[in-house]
């Protein structure tokens, strides 16, 4: 279930992915998830991924990355990679799809 601010929906999931957030061309969610995550006392790298979406590349606790495989950033489900208990605190938060 998407998660609404605003009027807006949207799904956690986005601020992993290169396409999420409507490419970039629109309100985006990425530190708001982000934050969350940091509150959980991880550190998470965001940036710009070009014109594209701005996007969580990495989760880090103790400067290692907490990333369960190799990870096609922005393309992979992050259902696919994070740690199982991380992936249930996002749904807890915002939901799940």
């Amino acid at each position: 279930m998407p998660t609404r601010i605003d009027f807006v929906e949207w799904e956690w999931e986005e601020a992993f992915d290169k396409f999420g957030f409507g490419d970039g061309d629109g309100w985006n969610g990425t530190d708001i998830v982000g934050d969350f995550i940091e509150s959980l006392g991880y550190g998470v790298e965001r940036d710009y991924w070009g014109i594209h979406n701005y996007m969580i590349f990495d989760i880090k606790l103790k400067d290692e990355s907490i990333y369960t495989k190799e990870v096609d950033k922005g393309y992979d489900n992050p259902h696919d990679y994070l740690p199982r208990d991380l992936v249930r605190e996002l749904e807890a938060r915002f939901g799940s799809y």
